[in-house]
């Protein structure tokens, strides 16, 4: 807790002149003054009880326990349930007979309940550390599938690139084997083209020649008739 000054607020205050005709009577001013008196004694008695509270809070791990109640809390630690209901029986047995009071037990000294609140806590941290490995071996385990995954799919990249490699070499190989043949394919077609042309020529001159022979003939067969 801290405790500010009231004076270094951020309100701006004016002074009030003496000849102010709004100014106080004396009276008035009297009774103001000590209702701000009584006021400010009232939040002074607050603030020094809220300060002699925090200032003698005890934590309730500091507080001592009695012998009772720390062999009934072993007791239950240990799961001995049978051991802490004679304990119970014989203890409030004596009470009741009144061979001691529960004042006579006295307190545990302080260093074994710290022993004790000790223990609790290393057993909270072991169970801690016993969790943390857990999670290391799981996070370990993912990780090297994860690695071995990741080597996995390196080497089918590495399979891949060798094979797209292997076919970029092939196909330039081909187009430079189809090159090597593009003049020899247009040689062959021109001589196909000079070769129909040849063709053409040649069936002109067959047609050509059967109407000269079909001429011929009819001439000879007019001459024979006549």
């Amino acid at each position: 807790f801290t405790i500010t000054d009231d004076s270094k607020d951020d309100y701006q205050y004016e002074e009030v002149s003496a000849d102010d005709e709004f100014s106080l009577q004396e009276d008035d001013e009297d009774l103001s003054k000590a209702l701000q008196t009584i006021q400010e004694q009232a939040e002074d008695a607050q603030i020094l009880a809220l300060q002699s509270v925090l200032t003698s809070k005890k934590s309730v791990s500091e507080i001592p326990e009695a012998m009772d109640d720390f062999f009934c809390n072993f007791l239950v630690r240990l799961g001995m349930s049978r051991t802490l209901d004679c304990f119970q029986t014989e203890w409030y047995e004596l009470i009741q007979r009144g061979v001691f009071t529960a004042e006579d037990s006295g307190l545990v000294p302080t260093v074994y309940t710290r022993n004790q609140q000790l223990e609790a806590e290393n057993m909270r941290l072991r169970k801690d550390s016993e969790n943390y490995k857990l999670a290391a071996n799981k996070a370990k385990e993912a990780f090297l599938k994860m690695q071995k995954e990741r080597d996995f799919h390196r080497m089918h990249h590495k399979r891949v690139v060798q094979e797209k490699n292997r076919l970029i070499c092939d196909i330039k190989r081909l187009k430079a084997h189809y090159a090597s043949y593009e003049p020899v394919l247009k040689q062959l077609t021109e001589k196909y083209q000079a070769t129909l042309r040849q063709k053409m020529l040649t069936s002109l001159e067959r047609d050509r020649a059967v109407g000269q022979v079909t001429g011929l003939q009819a001439t000879l067969q007019n001459l024979e008739s006549g």
